[in-house]
C-alpha cells in the first residue's frame, strides 16, 4: 500500500528484557505506574457509554492492564492487548481469565507493522510505549492507519526521565543473573523521555481531524481523532468534542 512503512525484524533478533524480566515489569505496571483508566474512558467515550461491538486496542500491553479493565467497565466493547512479549502475554491472558472476561484476547504482534486492516479499530490505548520502540513515527503511522475515521486514540508518556529510567534499569541489573548475558537485549539501557515540543511533533506528524495535548507534573497526554475524510452511512455523524485528558 502507498505510503506505508514495513520494518522487518533480522532473522535472529535479540533476547527481550521484558521475556526475562516479565515478572518485575508487572509488578511494576500494577503497583508502580498510574492508572489512567478514568482519564482513558473520558477521551474514549466521552458520551459516557461506548456502542456496542466497540473495537479497543492497547498497544504494548504488557501484562494486559488497561485491556481488562476497559474490558471490565465496559462489557459491551471488546478489547484486545498487543504485545512483542509472549511471557507478558501468557501474564495478561491470566488476568482476564481470572476475571471471566469474554470480551478481552491478545496477540502477538509488533506495534510497528500492524495486521489490522485500514480503517478498522475503533480506539486505541497507549501507554509508555514509545519511550522504548525503535521508530516511533513508524508506530504513529500504523496507530493513524487502522483508526477508523473518527476514531480515537489515547496517548500517555512519562516526562520524568530520573523516575522513567528506574524500573528500566532494575530490568538490566536483573538481567545478570539470568542465563542470557546482559548487553544482548534488543530494548535500550536507558528509556527515551521525549520532550514537550518533541512529543508535540510526533503526534502532529499525522494529519489527525482533532488533537488534545496536555500536560502535568509526570506525564504528557494526546487525544487524537482521525478525521471523517470518508462518505459513507456509518460516519455521518459528526465527531464528538474532544474529551479533557
Amino acid at each position: 500500500m502507498p505510503g506505508r512503512t514495513f520494518t522487518h525484524p533480522p532473522a535472529h533478533q535479540p533476547d527481550s528484557l521484558f521475556e526475562s524480566c516479565s515478572w518485575f515489569y508487572a509488578l511494576c505496571r500494577e503497583y508502580l505506574f498510574r492508572d489512567h483508566t478514568p482519564e482513558i474512558s473520558r477521551a474514549l467515550f466521552p458520551s459516557g457509554e461506548p456502542a456496542p461491538d466497540t473495537r479497543v486496542l492497547e498497544l504494548g500491553c504488557g501484562p494486559g492492564f488497561y485491556a481488562c479493565r476497559l474490558s471490565q467497565e465496559y462489557p459491551q466493547i471488546h478489547t484486545t492487548g498487543v504485545d512483542l512479549s509472549r511471557r507478558l502475554l501468557a501474564r495478561a491472558k491470566s488476568r482476564a481469565a481470572s476475571r471471566s472476561l469474554q470480551n478481552c484476547s491478545f496477540a502477538h504482534g509488533d506495534a510497528h507493522s500492524l495486521p489490522d486492516d485500514s480503517n478498522s479499530v475503533d480506539a486505541i490505548v497507549v501507554s509508555r510505549l514509545f519511550l522504548i520502540v525503535a521508530d516511533r513515527a513508524a508506530v504513529l503511522g500504523e496507530i493513524f492507519r487502522v483508526l477508523r475515521p473518527g476514531g480515537r486514540c489515547f496517548i500517555a508518556e512519562p516526562t520524568s526521565g530520573f523516575r522513567t529510567r528506574i524500573p528500566l534499569g532494575c530490568m538490566w541489573l536483573l538481567s545478570k543473573v539470568t542465563n542470557s548475558p546482559a548487553g544482548r537485549y534488543r530494548e535500550p539501557r536507558q528509556a527515551d523521555v521525549m520532550t514537550a515540543p518533541d512529543f508535540s511533533s510526533l503526534i502532529h506528524s499525522q494529519p489527525w481531524g482533532e488533537v488534545d495535548l496536555q500536560y502535568d507534573g509526570w506525564y504528557q497526554y494526546a487525544v487524537c481523532e482521525k478525521a471523517l475524510t470518508l462518505i459513507d452511512s456509518k460516519w455521518l455523524a459528526r465527531p464528538a468534542e474532544m474529551g479533557t485528558v
